[in-house]
């Protein structure tokens, strides 16, 4: 075996005990009530509950917060309770969770009966802060880089903000109502979860997401750095390799070519699209979507360019490569729903690159700019979803991870710079 057969196989044993040690040795999920029952963790919750309760969270103008976990409790329990405070509050203080979100931060804590529904009220200061203008911002949610993951145990979860805000960006996987998000059924909660409230309309949106942006800014660029200066490199290999070499120059005419490219994206389309469709029962699977629509972008630019390409020149293929990938991206959205996956996307906007790069390399210069802009695209998938981690052990071991997308730049780049030489030499 040769010596880099042995280093691709080492790598591989690494990763792998990486991802076994970082899974056993990963904590259970960080439950978002903490006084609620689990299925999950075995957590029997209060003593005589009868359902795992909702939890409401309430901000104040301060940022400030008071959590509110209702749980239902059999008759003869509520019974003990209304007769007993003292059983009543050993019962909480016996229900709370051994990891939950609001662990270390909990003041204040007050036990009621309301019927035959045990109220537990705890306060938790600085759940949101100030940011841009007269946005606010909760990231009390937000786990950064952490592998810690969130159960929601409760049967709903909602978080109010302040009277008279309305909540202005978008709150994944919750119904936004005015000032409320809320979480139900089988709604996940994020572990990078932000809301984000203010004045409403399109300034306080534009606020909101500014105030987001400041946020995550310096750690997205970080994270895209380590994780995506070493793909970058190999990306930016690829597109001298694919001005340098002429496999294939000799042997397809720019109409063989058009045809080849087509197909493959049709076919990769439709392929893609029946996993999606087999692979959940709700709906469209929003990661095979994403390939989907790339595979009809990569076919409508093999066929735009052989149609258009003598007439556009150097900026309009450029032009016409970036218009396939952001229609690539608005057929991902209506079907699958945002958000459009970032990290295809940008690999796309790499392989869709090499259409002008292969034009402006057989017209005799060495695209530079273009070559540069394919290599930070690595840096720019990582960037748009840090903060990222690969079983735990940061953003280098995740730019690893994505190894695949640079030998798909590769193979499906090359036929599209050896589209744009032929439209260069004029030869159909």
């Amino acid at each position: 075996m040769r010596t880099s057969r042995l280093a691709i196989v080492a790598l591989l044993c690494l990763v792998t005990l990486a991802g076994i040690a970082a899974v056993a040795g990963a904590p259970p999920p960080t439950q978002l009530c903490g006084v609620c029952s689990s299925d999950v963790t075995d957590e029997a919750g209060i003593d005589g509950a009868t359902g795992a309760g909702t939890l409401d969270i309430y901000v104040d103008e301060r940022g400030d917060s008071l959590w509110r976990a209702r749980v239902p409790v059999d008759s003869s329990t509520a019974e003990r309770y209304r007769a007993n405070e003292s059983a009543l509050e050993a019962a909480v203080d016996d229900a709370w969770a051994p990891y939950h979100a609001a662990e270390g931060d909990v003041g204040a804590v007050e036990s009621t009966l309301d019927g035959e529904t045990v109220v537990v009220e705890y306060a938790v200061d600085d759940l949101a802060r100030q940011g841009v203008g007269d946005a606010w911002i909760v990231d009390y949610f937000a786990l950064g880089a952490s592998n810690a993951r969130y159960g929601r145990t409760a049967e709903r979860v909602t978080i109010h903000a302040p009277e008279g805000t309305e909540i202005t960006n978008r709150v994944p996987d919750a119904a936004v109502d005015e000032n409320t998000a809320t979480w139900t059924d089988d709604a996940e909660f994020d572990r990078q979860t932000y809301v984000t409230y203010g004045s409403g309309g399109v300034l306080g949106a534009a606020a909101g997401y500014a105030t987001i942006g400041l946020e995550v800014g310096p750690t997205a660029l970080e994270h895209g750095v380590r994780g995506g200066a070493a793909l970058g490199l190999l990306v930016g290999l690829v597109g001298v390799a694919v001005c340098r070499t002429d496999l294939g120059i000799a042997v397809f005419d720019a109409a063989t070519l058009e045809r080849l490219i087509a197909a493959v994206g049709v076919v990769g389309a439709v392929g893609f699209l029946v996993v999606g469709v087999v692979a959940t029962d709700a709906g469209l699977a929003s990661g095979p979507v994403a390939l989907a629509s790339l595979g009809v972008g990569y076919a409508l630019l093999g066929s735009g360019a052989r149609r258009l390409g003598r007439r556009l020149e150097t900026r309009g293929l450029v032009g016409l490569s970036l218009l396939a990938t952001l229609v690539a991206g608005g057929i991902a959205l209506p079907l699958a729903g945002p958000p459009v996956y970032a990290i295809p996307l940008c690999f796309g906007a790499a392989t869709a690159l090499c259409l002008p790069i292969g034009y402006v390399a057989e017209r005799g210069r060495f695209p530079v700019a273009l070559v540069a802009g394919a290599a930070v695209a690595p840096i720019a998938a990582i960037a748009s979803v840090a903060p990222v981690s690969a079983f735990g052990y940061g953003p280098a071991l995740y730019g690893l991870l994505l190894l695949p997308w640079v030998a798909a730049v590769a193979a499906f780049g090359y036929p599209l710079a050896l589209l744009g030489r032929r439209l260069a030499l004029g030869a159909d």
